[in-house]
């Protein structure tokens, strides 16, 4: 059996960019595991070290067939594919990219595919590659994204015998303890686990250590410390990913009813929602955009584009319920030809209502949601949809029933949505401090009388 030591020995020449492990990767560099997890604190050189690993193995073992993906293939053509091409590769004269095909075709007869596998067309890719569906060497990037269907289809196709050896490189983050990367893989023994630190790797600059380190909450906790935590105080305590995060929403049906919901943002995420009501009053969240530095006319425009692509005219929505900004609700009834309505906004009540969804199996997101992922948020490991605010969506310890103003955006959207479904504007008692506004109101406009 060839030891992946001599991997090494590829790495000076015409064909290979120059590249020294750092001295936490040189073990996971020789582990031959067939599952090989590389996680701990953000800026570790956990991609970096991925990547070369297998770009090496690819020439070093000639006719053999790789597989680098993310949950969305679309993401992995974004994100790993550059790393691989400008980073790892270089201006070296190993083969050619074909970008449409999505495959780096070596000129040693090795074929490392890109892939995904957020929807049935993607596993079905995945299922084609190779000449009998094989591969000897796939790295999965952000696989904490992964769910245990996707790892086991993943799984399937690691039967490639090339180099007498075979290997599963997952790279991610922390996730929740209850994540099965953390149960199977850390817990279970089920990979050889590498944990690295943002001090690991000296050729991060310092302002990325500092903001690494002026992080807060499970963020910090995750992306500094490295740490498999659940964030404490934690709102939505009956949301549970298993059952509430769906892979697939269901069909929009004809008779269905559907709303709208909007959180304005410009500086911060900018969050809409499409809900599906279905004839028990279960709430499915079909499709989102979540993005910042962007106008609401051209947010309207693309609005208009998903709704078409859904084939949903925009007048079969029953409502569009938004935050109060008032000339941010103009510019986009003006661009789409609507009528916008007011969210309901008290918190408790909202939040109430929303937990109590959960808790009855009535409320579900999309976990594939955002179809355009905003780049500059995911540079800042900030949340990308709604589901990915939730498990660090947790109650201030400075102001008693109030929720830490802090990547809220598509939570706020969601209660909203829910707020009006639920009809709390109409349900909802006036508050106390209501009535004694509206009183003060009536006094001033009548004199007192």
């Amino acid at each position: 059996m060839l030891d992946v030591a001599s991997l090494t020995s590829s790495l000076h020449s015409p064909r290979y960019t120059s590249f020294s492990p750092l001295p936490w990767q040189r073990a996971p560099w020789r582990d031959k595991s067939f599952r090989l997890l590389l996680t701990g604190a953000a800026g570790g050189g956990k991609s970096r070290l991925a990547g070369e690993k297998v770009h090496g193995f690819m020439l070093k073992y000639p006719g053999s067939t790789g597989i680098v993906g993310r949950k969305d293939r679309t993401a992995a053509m974004r994100s790993v594919v550059p790393l691989l091409r400008y980073t790892v590769m270089g201006n070296t004269r190993w083969g050619k990219f074909l970008k449409s095909d999505g495959l780096f075709e070596y000129n040693n007869g090795s074929h490392l595919w890109v892939a995904g596998v957020k929807d049935e067309g993607q596993r079905e890719a995945l299922r084609s590659i190779g000449k009998d569906g094989s591969a000897d060497i796939q790295w999965w990037e952000e696989a904490n994204k992964l769910t245990e269907e996707d790892e086991g289809e993943i799984t399937a196709r690691q039967r490639g015998n090339t180099a007498g050896w075979r290997q599963l490189i997952y790279t991610t983050n922390p996730d929740v303890p209850t994540h099965h990367i953390y149960v199977k893989m850390i817990l279970g023994g089920q990979a050889s686990v590498y944990y690295s630190r943002p001090e690991d790797n000296p050729f991060n600059p310092p302002d990325y250590l500092d903001a690494l380190q002026n992080l807060t909450g499970v963020l910090r906790q995750r992306l500094w410390e490295g740490k498999w935590v659940q964030a404490e105080g934690i709102i939505f305590s009956a949301y549970d990913t298993a059952k509430h995060l769906l892979q697939v929403p269901p069909k929009i049906q004809f008779d269905s009813r559907l709303i709208c919901s909007v959180d304005f943002g410009f500086t911060n995420p900018f969050s809409w929602s499409l809900w599906y009501i279905d004839n028990d009053s279960r709430m499915y969240q079909i499709v989102q955009i979540y993005k910042t530095k962007t106008l609401v006319e051209d947010h309207a425009k693309e609005i208009r584009r998903t709704l078409q692509q859904l084939e949903v005219p925009i007048q079969r929505i029953e409502a569009w319920v938004c935050d109060h900004d008032a000339e941010d609700r103009a510019t986009l009834e003006k661009h789409l030809g609507i009528r916008t309505r007011p969210a309901f906004k008290e918190v408790t009540p909202g939040l109430e209502a929303v937990n109590s969804r959960y808790n009855r199996d009535a409320l579900f997101l999309n976990a594939n949601a955002v179809e355009n992922v905003d780049e500059e948020l995911e540079r800042a490991y900030k949340p990308l949809c709604t589901a990915d605010e939730v498990p660090g969506y947790v109650w201030s310890d400075k102001k008693q029933d109030t929720p830490v103003k802090e990547n809220d955006h598509g939570c706020d959207e969601k209660r909203y949505a829910v707020a009006y479904v639920d009809k709390l504007h109409i349900s909802t008692p006036i508050r106390v401090e209501t009535k004694a506004r509206i009183q003060n109101y009536i006094s001033t406009r009548t004199g007192g009388s």
